[in-house]
């Protein structure tokens, strides 16, 4: 029932009126994969911004608290049904294919461990605290706590990406 409703709403979206070959259901569903990508990352740019104010005032508004939670759930929802369908598999058909694809893993799981603790440790210990009291504190022990956080960080993305290396041999 709640698929029919969907194809429904889909059909009237995109103003089906006759028959559309194959080529063109593919270019409207790239369109709507760009097009919620772009609102997707407008939305955390949004939640971003609205952190920032509720920062400066020292509050915390429903309105970010909201868009925190559309964001969770419309990114559970897409890892959801790209791992129920199989379309994050990595398929390897040689054991040469298989190390290759798992060195790539290596390298872009260090470098998003990388990225996410740089980005934290600027955000948390610099912009929040200079826009919330005006005053920065850095201390040892944050550089520990954040250096361990993103190895933790990187060391979850390999492990969840090696889990989606399927070997074909």
């Amino acid at each position: 029932m709640m698929k029919n409703i969907l194809e429904k709403m889909y059909l009237r979206f995109i103003n089906k009126v006759s028959e559309r070959d194959e080529y063109q259901i593919q270019e409207i569903n790239k369109e709507f994969a760009i097009a919620g990508l772009m609102l997707w990352y407008a939305n955390i740019l949004a939640m971003f911004i609205m952190l920032v104010v509720d920062t400066i005032n020292h509050t915390l508004s429903i309105g970010t608290i909201i868009t925190f939670v559309v964001n969770m759930l419309y990114a559970n929802y897409l890892m959801w049904k790209l791992k129920k369908k199989r379309l994050n598999d990595i398929e390897c058909s040689t054991k040469e294919e298989f190390f290759k694809k798992k060195k790539q893993i290596k390298k872009s799981s260090i470098r998003a461990g990388l990225l996410w603790t740089f980005e934290m440790f600027i955000l948390m210990c610099y912009v929040f605290p200079y826009l919330s009291s005006g005053k920065i504190s850095v201390s040892f022990s944050d550089i520990i706590i954040w250096v361990c956080a993103g190895l933790f960080f990187g060391s979850s993305m390999y492990v969840i990406s090696l889990f989606n290396l399927k070997k074909l041999y």
